[in-house]
């Protein structure tokens, strides 16, 4: 999520998005900590000055990955042969979009929501273990 921090002052304590913390300074060999205040301010992450009407859009692309595993033959020592294999697997990413951007992700994928089926929810999936052959 595209997310910026500004300081402001203790006029804005309790308003949306301001949160309190601490401001650490190093002067003259000292160390001083002062209490300020921020306010978090969400973005369109393809236009930063997009501030307003965000929306989350979550999607999964596939992408390669090298993987490590057993051929079933022996080295002569007796420790397994190995093997590196390239595999698909699902990769989950998001993106907060302003209007403007979310309709031209909408009109890029239109085509591909348009002969996509609807599947299951996926479900988190167990960690991947070396396979034998």
């Amino acid at each position: 999520m595209g997310t910026k921090f500004i300081e402001v002052d203790e006029t804005h304590k309790g308003q949306p998005g301001v949160e309190e913390g601490v401001k650490t300074i190093e002067v003259g060999g000292q160390t001083i900590t002062t209490p300020i205040f921020v306010q978090r301010i969400d973005f369109d992450d393809l236009a930063p000055e997009v501030t307003e009407d965000l929306t989350t859009v979550k999607f999964a692309v596939t992408v390669t990955e090298e993987m490590e595993d057993f051929t079933g033959e022996m080295h002569e020592d007796g420790s397994p042969v190995t093997e590196i294999k390239e595999i698909q697997v699902p990769k989950w990413l998001e993106v907060d979009l302003g209007v403007e951007s979310l309709k031209q992700y909408e009109e890029a994928m239109a085509p591909f929501l348009a002969a996509a089926r609807e599947t299951e929810a996926p479900t988190v999936p167990a960690p991947r273990k070396r396979r034998k052959k």
